[in-house]
């Protein structure tokens, strides 16, 4: 069977943050971190609106590692636990329970004098050795001038006339398994039912849909027209109408799906108080505020809210009725599966 994979090309080296380009002389050099994170627009966006006032602020260099998906950076930190070399990592609410099962993340603590922000986020919005800094709803996007029938729930996806027109994530994504759950609500079953959710991944896969490897890429696709329908989140839709894509976003009947990304510490770093001053940065609501200019996600701190414009809170909040139309996963389970569902959509997709 076809398989159609778009790549985002992105330098797949370790770079030193954008902070001190061009003012060295601002900054003092007392070492670095290392940051297991995501490339592109992200990675750029967290070089220059935390790296850089991190280093401003204690010195110390953040070294960007974007070369491995989130699954793998999970991988290389436990490869290098007797003698860990990456400080921090950034992964997504997905992946969350697979590193701390494997032990990979130092516990974060209320009572950590670096932590102070750590009290103002949500429950919801952290585990024992993560904390999320942005959230926003996964649903469905689609092209308003060549789309005839908008889709309304996830079972239009499955509609023939989106062959070969329809984005999704690749397995590798972030939230690659989630087509499975999908499937499963698309066919009228729970989200857990894994068997209906591998029976509808079978008849997409028919459909020839574009598999991208990540959200710049899903992005990119819709904006140019080469998709007319896909999964998005929310806070990309409007990122992409931004820029002159006509599309609208749906909360799907069945319901959207919660995301949240943030930041973890390294098991055994050997700069743990840098590091949680570094995920303190990221909670604190003067440094969360970027996110929602940059890429229209909500910030986890409540009081990064009302940092903000009036015209771009409303963007990146849900009202109290569509929350009870956001759907949490079962990242437990998920994440103990992904091993066995990517082998699966393997044999499923590549035919």
């Amino acid at each position: 069977m076809k398989r159609r994979t778009l790549l985002k090309m992105v330098p797949a080296l370790s770079v030193t943050s954008l902070a001190g380009l061009g003012a060295r002389s601002a900054f003092a050099d007392n070492g670095s971190l290392t940051l297991l994170t995501w490339g592109g627009l992200w990675g750029n966006g967290m070089a220059e609106n935390v790296d850089a006032p991190f280093q401003k602020a204690t010195g110390w260099r953040i070294v960007q590692d974007r070369s491995s998906s989130p699954v793998e950076r999970v991988t290389k930190m436990k490869l290098a636990l007797n003698n860990q070399i990456y400080d921090l990592v950034q992964l997504h609410d997905g992946v969350v329970p697979m590193a701390e099962s494997q032990g990979v993340l130092e516990a974060l603590s209320e009572s950590s004098p670096n932590l102070p922000f750590l009290k103002q986020i949500p429950a919801r919005f952290r585990s024992q050795g993560w904390a999320a800094n942005i959230y926003s709803a996964l649903g469905i996007v689609y092209n308003t001038e060549k789309v005839k029938n908008p889709p309304k729930r996830y079972a239009d996806l499955w509609n023939e006339e989106f062959r070969g027109r329809i984005v999704l994530p690749e397995i590798t994504h972030s939230i690659g398994p989630y087509i499975i759950p999908i499937g499963a609500m698309a066919a009228g079953k729970p989200p857990t039912d894994e068997q209906a959710g591998f029976d509808m991944l079978k008849k997409m896969a028919r459909l020839d849909p574009i598999w991208a490897k990540d959200t710049d890429t899903m992005m990119s696709t819709l904006q140019t027209g080469e998709a007319v329908v896909g999964l998005l989140y929310r806070s990309q839709t409007y990122t992409i109408m931004d820029k002159g894509a006509k599309v609208q976003w749906v909360l799907p009947t069945e319901g959207a799906i919660t995301y949240t990304s943030g930041t973890g510490i390294g098991k055994n770093t050997k700069h743990k108080a840098l590091a949680e001053q570094y995920v303190n940065m990221t909670l604190n609501p003067q440094y969360q505020a970027w996110v929602a200019k940059v890429f229209n996600y909500a910030p986890t701190n409540p009081a990064a809210l009302a940092l903000l414009p009036p015209e771009l809170r409303a963007r990146v909040e849900f009202t109290p009725e569509q929350a009870k139309r956001i759907i949490d996963l079962d990242q437990k389970s998920i994440a103990a599966n992904r091993s066995r569902w990517t082998d699966q959509w393997n044999r499923i997709v590549s035919g």
